[in-house]
């Protein structure tokens, strides 16, 4: 039941991205978010990527587009294409394994600190190691976003990664 969570604040060099793409193979179940995402080789093994747009342009090297329905297309399209799980975090995050697509309004403006992406593939990969990979990715989406939902009551705006953090327990008891 062993996941990596691997991306987090591991800079973009070469001899980085070199040992990611070492590391990925030896996998079973990896999560994938930020500076990760650069060094992917598609398609992939299985396993969950957490793009924001930006990332996800680069990956599919188009524009994300701004209506839902033409982005959620595009989102299952890639997923199922490349063996991967998309998270595609957002206003409303889109979730597809390139069968179905999912999506999670839980969540806020405050949410966009550094940190809070970070926290979601922490959740996502915990979740990943007692389920398949789209039910955690379902349910990390809208877990994160509820524990940031209930620290936006508490901090509004001002809210920090750790007061997402805070409310990870209380959001899955509700």
């Amino acid at each position: 039941h062993d996941v990596v969570v691997i991306g987090m604040g591991l800079g973009k060099s070469e001899l980085t991205n070199r040992a990611i793409r070492a590391i990925i193979p030896l996998c079973k179940r990896i999560v994938i978010d930020a500076d990760a995402l650069g060094a992917l080789e598609f398609p992939l093994e299985g396993g969950i990527i957490t793009p924001h747009a930006g990332e996800f342009k680069l990956l599919c090297g188009a524009e994300v587009p701004k209506d839902w329905k033409k982005r959620a297309a595009v989102v299952k399209k890639f997923a199922k294409e490349n063996n991967v799980v998309v998270l595609l975090k957002g206003k409303t995050d889109m979730i597809s394994d390139g069968a179905s697509i999912k999506m999670n309004r839980t969540g806020n403006a405050g949410m966009t600190v550094g940190g809070t992406g970070d926290v979601l593939a922490g959740i996502v990969g915990a979740l990943y190691a007692k389920n398949n990979a789209f039910l955690a990715a379902v349910a990390g989406a809208f877990i994160n976003g509820k524990a940031g939902d209930l620290a936006f009551e508490r901090y509004g705006v001002g809210l920090l990664a750790t007061d997402v953090i805070d409310n990870i327990p209380k959001a899955m008891r509700d």
